[in-house]
């Protein structure tokens, strides 16, 4: 993940923000979970980068949103909750970090904070979505594929 690419998603994700009527937070990192791009939302909000980075962290750990690993570790919190002192830097265990895609192979990850966790998991899969860095065989790549597959 280079900064001209981890420009272009913290700007696409600052604008999405913006037309839902918040100032999000936005950290942008590389695959091994350090930080290219962050960005504050809120100027009085002092935890919304920290949160951010967190949720991009897990989300590159894993390669897979956090709002997939909260839902798939329903009734594990433990295991959750041991990975905030492994994962070095910390993670946030909240909606809101989705992974980047190049050719397959996962480059990074984003963070959205600022909003509700679904609001945040929703800037971050849509400037995902709208950079067409999704994993393949899913989001618009999983319609296509569907719809290709019917005809």
């Amino acid at each position: 993940m280079d900064f001209e690419k981890a420009m272009k998603f913290l700007e696409t994700a600052k604008s999405i923000g913006r037309a839902k009527g918040v100032e999000v937070s936005v950290a942008i990192l590389d695959a091994a979970g350090h930080p290219v791009l962050v960005a504050r939302g809120k100027p009085d909000s002092w935890h919304g980068p920290y949160m951010a980075m967190g949720k991009a962290r897990l989300a590159a750990a894993f390669k897979k949103s956090t709002a997939k690993l909260i839902e798939q570790w329903e009734g594990r919190m433990h295991y959750p909750l041991s990975l905030t002192e492994i994962i070095p830097g910390g993670v946030t265990l909240n909606p809101g970090g989705v992974p980047i895609f190049e050719d397959g192979v996962c480059i990074g990850a984003i963070g959205v904070g600022g909003s509700s966790p679904q609001g945040d998991h929703e800037v971050a899969r849509k400037t995902v979505e709208a950079l067409g860095a999704h994993k393949p065989g899913t989001g618009k790549d999983k319609a296509l594929i569907d719809k290709e597959g019917a005809e």
